[in-house]
């Protein structure tokens, strides 16, 4: 029978199996099988598409702008990914979220048509608002396109700050992660 003292060193091996020997994989093979990739701001509650965002630019960050501009100035110098507008045609979406504590927005509807039986020529108005509150971490997140959506998350880091500066390092993060798996068998 063994002591309990001599199987530490069992144990210890162990748990240090995956560091010595390279450990399981953290990045699905999908990441670095595709070739095009969309790119997009995560709003929390819905992902929107550059193409989309040109149509509806009161929805997107200044912050979350200029970090999706930075990912795809990355992207194109990387050059492992073409990044197409139509995220349909994608195998990839890429989405930014800069971290926020808490964002409002507003506004006010005046014209158009009343609804239901209001005579014609009738103006309605009305007013809009929205609260979120989010995480102060910037996130970077990979997902399966799918339909021209996000499907199925693949690669997810978040980090304050991981949008800063002139190397973001959740990027930096993303493309190590995706070069090391390209490189196993």
């Amino acid at each position: 029978m063994l002591k309990p003292v001599s199987c530490i060193p069992v144990v210890l091996l162990f748990l240090a199996a995956p560091t010595l020997f390279g450990g399981p994989n953290k990045v699905p093979a999908r990441l670095t099988q595709a070739r095009y990739v969309a790119l997009a701001y995560d709003l929390g509650d819905v992902m929107l598409s550059e193409a989309e965002a040109v149509s509806k630019p009161g929805r997107v960050l200044p912050e979350d702008r200029e970090a999706l501009n930075s990912v795809r100035d990355l992207i194109e110098k990387w050059g492992r990914y073409v990044i197409t507008i139509r995220p349909a045609q994608a195998e990839l979406l890429i989405a930014v979220r800069t971290g926020r504590r808490a964002s409002a927005e507003g506004g006010m509807r005046i014209g158009g048509r009343r609804p239901g039986n209001a005579p014609a020529g009738s103006a309605a108005t009305g007013g809009a608002y929205g609260l979120e509150i989010s995480s102060t971490d910037d996130m970077l997140s990979v997902y399966e396109a799918s339909g021209g959506g996000a499907g199925a998350p693949l690669w997810r880091e978040q980090r304050p700050g991981g949008f800063s500066g002139s190397a973001p390092t959740l990027f930096d993060d993303f493309k190590a992660d995706v070069e090391k798996a390209a490189k196993r068998p």
